[in-house]
């Protein structure tokens, strides 16, 4: 079998001989090149280019299409919009739910089509690689057809075409690998390389690099896309803030003079106590019930334990989404707000040892404590200090404590302006347990006082706050604050400093803590003091209308992250992109046309019967770009070539339309192939041989 490529006769025909060993044996038609220019077909590039993009950036669009005509209206703090979804960092997206019993799942649809795309893409990888072969056929064509010094160097060697049969035809993971590794070795181990190798391996391997990455981002969505119940404001209904009255203001009409004649400064507050007298007595008996956190009470007190254990004050008329059917209101209202920081000083005090008591808490930058005396003109008191003095919370302003009736409630002078901000609190609490020996109760390791007393000083703030409410989970958070000014500070004290909340304040910290002696003291008197305190204001207040509100409902979502949905898009784009490029590159480039031409027989007249059914239609013409594709791309033009027929007709098989015709195959006389060890002359090797018949044989 020979290959022959024969010089142009003239400006318009080249004479390609390819076939026949015995042509006078088997006359039939010739193979030639006709020297006119031609683009390799459209379409034979155009639809795996179209598939490829469609595939990729197509399905690309379509997922974020899909995620943005699916984000929910109507959930509190989320907007649409890409922009939103970037400043979350999560795609918020309603794609319908399914039920599994008591599960609801949301279908995550958007998962279906990044596994679709990362699929189709992988199956679509050939595609490009098809149009890889056009370009390298194109650049081999052109120096097969001019072999001048310097251009032979510009083909492949037998091993590089046979990586570029893998690369192109295959074109997988060991194909490349085999592929890097053949060009990494030393330059004394191989060929030089020329570009007709190294551009389809370069591309080979982005391709697969691409094609891992969209699988590894696929991936990573799957892993971190969830979906979530949320709260979804209810179609249809606009609420309106000023008739839903579930924020809480002060009373401010309890200390209007017009309505209730003279009011002492501060409001409410008497010689004996805060809020006295029938006029009032209605303030302390609803206070009591909003501390035992009564349900007839319109409000009750909540600690938020994440943000320094602020006591607020909210509606008790709210209730959480506690199924799918039901509704409640998200909402943004004023209320009032106690934050308490103390410091517990009996250790840094002065002790009588033989007493075991505290003296002086001078030491602890509290020389007001311990309370042994009546600060009104500066005289000692006419009782036992454990009868006037037992247990107090009191104000602390400028080092002094103001003046107290008969050891009972700290009256303000009508002098006595407080400060902006925090108020000082001094503690002075009886924390024995009865029946308890004092050196071996549980409260000793931090009450220091033979486990009768606790001292401490806090800082303590009342608040105008802001608070939002997620129905979904009945959370409410604080998103703004600001003190009280001292004048409503000073009213807000009242019944802390007229001792109503005492007793109850320092049997809750003793029964928590010898209920649990790991219990932390501090953190419990910071809760405990706040409540207290708000909770006596608890009569004082009134509901006032929210800021903003909602009617809202469950709702299951699904939850993409921003940065795999991207990655997923950006793969697929870049993909696209490049399959573009790759069909731009190809459909530019030229080559010759290949035709038969009548046999020698037909040019004489003479009439037989060829053998061939081709050599009596007209000529065929094939691109050579085509078939330069098939050569690389597909490898039964190798074995046609190596296993020829030797009938007359193999130059025509060459430019089949279908590489399965390429390969003579048609009778007993293709033969079986046997692979093994051969034995050709005085050699032998391992190869392949082909059976005919008991006589003829023939060795690869």
């Amino acid at each position: 079998m020979s290959h022959n490529i024969v010089p142009p006769l003239d400006e318009n025909t080249i004479e390609l001989l390819y076939g026949s060993r015995n042509p006078r044996q088997h006359p039939a038609p010739q193979v030639i090149a006709l020297d006119k220019r031609k683009r390799v077909p459209i379409l034979t590039g155009v639809v795996p280019t179209i598939l490829v993009v469609v595939f990729s950036a197509g399905l690309a669009i379509f997922l974020i299409i899909w995620l943005r005509v699916h984000q929910p209206q109507g959930i509190p703090g989320y907007e649409t919009g890409f922009l939103a979804a970037f400043r979350k960092g999560t795609f918020i997206v309603d794609e319908g739910y399914h039920e599994d019993g008591e599960v609801v799942q949301a279908s995550l649809r958007a998962l279906t089509f990044s596994s679709v795309s990362s699929h189709m893409v992988g199956l679509t990888s050939s595609f490009i690689m098809t149009l890889v072969a056009y370009r390298t056929a194109s650049q081999w064509l052109e120096t097969s057809r001019h072999p001048t010094e310097g251009v032979q160097d510009k083909n492949p060697t037998p091993v590089q075409y046979g990586l570029l049969l893998g690369l192109l035809g295959a074109s997988n993971a060991m194909s490349v690998y085999n592929a890097i590794r053949y060009a990494l070795r030393r330059k004394t181990r191989r060929s030089k390389l020329p570009t007709i190798f190294t551009e389809p391996l370069i591309i080979a391997t982005v391709v697969l690099i691409l094609n891992h990455a969209l699988g590894a981002s696929d991936l990573w969505l799957h892993t971190t896309a969830r979906s979530a119940v949320m709260a979804v404001a209810v179609e249809g209904v606009v609420q309106d803030p000023s008739a839903l009255k579930l924020g809480v203001a002060f009373n401010e009409s309890i200390c209007d003079p017009l309505a209730n004649g003279y009011i002492a400064y501060p409001c409410l507050q008497f010689s004996h106590g805060w809020a006295l007298g029938q006029r009032y007595e209605w303030i302390m008996s609803n206070s009591w019930l909003v501390i035992n956190n009564s349900t007839s009470a319109p409000v009750r007190i909540i600690t938020l334990a994440d943000q320094n254990n602020t006591a607020v004050m909210v509606p008790t008329a709210v209730h959480s989404l506690s199924s799918r059917t039901s509704t409640s209101y998200a909402f943004t209202a004023s209320t009032l707000a106690v934050r308490s920081n103390c410091n517990i000083i009996t250790a840094a005090c002065f002790q009588d040892d033989y007493r075991h008591e505290v003296m002086d808490c001078t030491p602890a930058g509290a020389p007001y404590l311990p309370l042994q005396w009546n600060f009104t003109g500066e005289t000692p008191p006419a009782c036992n200090v454990t009868i006037c003095f037992p247990e107090k919370v009191f104000v602390v302003n400028n080092g002094r404590t103001g003046v107290w009736r008969h050891g009972g409630p700290q009256i303000f002078p009508t002098n006595w302006i407080l400060p902006p901000g925090p108020v000082t609190i001094g503690l002075q609490l009886d924390v024995s347990v009865p029946g308890v020996e004092s050196y071996t109760s549980p409260s000793a390791q931090w009450a220091m006082d033979g486990a009768r007393h606790l001292y401490g000083v806090c800082q303590v703030e009342y608040l105008n706050a802001v608070l939002t409410f997620d129905p979904l989970g009945n959370v409410y958070a604080m998103v703004d604050e600001a003190h009280t000014d001292p004048n409503r500070t000073a009213t807000l004290l009242g019944p802390l400093i007229s001792q109503y909340g005492t007793f109850r304040f320092s049997s809750d910290i003793t029964g928590l803590v010898t209920g649990d002696a790991v219990v932390d003291p501090t953190l419990v008197i910071n809760a405990h003091l706040s409540r207290i305190a708000l909770g006596l204001l608890g009569g004082a207040v009134q509901l006032v209308a929210v800021t903003q509100a909602s009617l809202v409902r469950q709702g299951v979502f699904g939850l993409y992250p921003v940065a795999p949905v991207m990655c997923v898009s950006g793969i697929l784009y870049l993909y696209a992109l490049f399959a573009m490029y790759i069909f731009f590159s190809s459909v530019s480039s030229k080559s010759y046309i290949i035709t038969t031409t009548a046999s020698s027989k037909e040019e004489s007249g003479i009439e037989e019967r060829s053998s061939s059914p081709t050599s009596s239609k007209a000529p065929k013409e094939k691109t050579a770009l085509v078939l330069g594709q098939l050569w690389l791309t597909d490898p039964l033009p190798l074995i046609a070539s190596v296993f020829s027929r030797e009938d007359g007709t193999d130059p025509e098989r060459t430019i089949a339309d279908d590489s399965l015709d390429m390969v003579y195959d048609v009778d007993a006389r293709a033969g079986r192939l046997e692979i093994g060890l051969r034995t050709v002359g005085e050699e032998a090797r391992f190869g392949l041989e082909r059976k005919e018949d008991p006589e003829s044989s023939e060795i690869v």
